[in-house]
This record gives C-alpha cells, structure tokens and sequence, in this order.
C-alpha cells in the first residue's frame, strides 16, 4: 500500500477513539494509553514523519474535528446531569393541637 492509502487506513483506525475521548490526543496521552492504542505510535510516525505531522493532519480532516467536537459537548452535558441535586430537608408536619373539652368523636 501507498504512504496515502496507509494514512487515510490510519485516520479511520484512530478517528474513533478521538471521538470516545471526546479530544484529539497529544502525543504523551496517546502513548499513556498503552495497549489500548488502535494504531501504535510507531506506524504513526513512519507513515507520518512525526506525530506533530498526524495532529496536523487530523486537524485538518473537518468531519473528525466536527465530530470529536459534538462529542465533548455531550460528555460535558452528561457530565452535568449525572450530578444529583442536593435534597431539600422534608419537615415533619406540625401536629394540630388537640381540641380541650371535645367528644372523641372529633379529635
């Protein structure tokens, strides 16, 4: 395969993860994640030249920004309404006071 066509096959691997996270990942986040990288930094860097050439690249590439960006904006929302709101205090209900001289009957 061509340099292109492995870029473009990068690009889709590593476009959804940036849309999961929410962010495009700088180079010391997408190295922290370890095993969990769907294309290693190596292959990144050889089809690339360097990682600072794929950010450019992705940066570029206007329906993954879209998206990542629509992404971050709902995780932030969710983020937001999972908070549960602090409970307002129930106060008991005062009792009526009793009634002197009444029958049963009306208590």
């Amino acid at each position: 395969m061509s340099h292109k066509a492995q870029r473009k096959k990068i690009m889709r691997r590593v476009g959804p993860l940036f849309i999961k996270k929410g962010k495009i990942l700088n180079q010391e986040e997408y190295t922290a994640l370890g095993d969990a990288q769907p294309v290693r930094g190596s292959s990144i860097k050889k089809y690339f030249g360097s990682y600072a050439a794929f950010l450019r690249e992705c940066n570029l590439d206007e329906p993954l920004v879209a998206l990542v960006a629509q992404s971050e904006a709902l995780q932030k929302e969710k983020q937001k309404v999972s908070k549960p709101a602090p409970k307002a205090k129930v106060k008991p209900k005062a009792k009526p006071a009793p009634k002197i001289g009444a029958s049963k009957a009306e208590k």
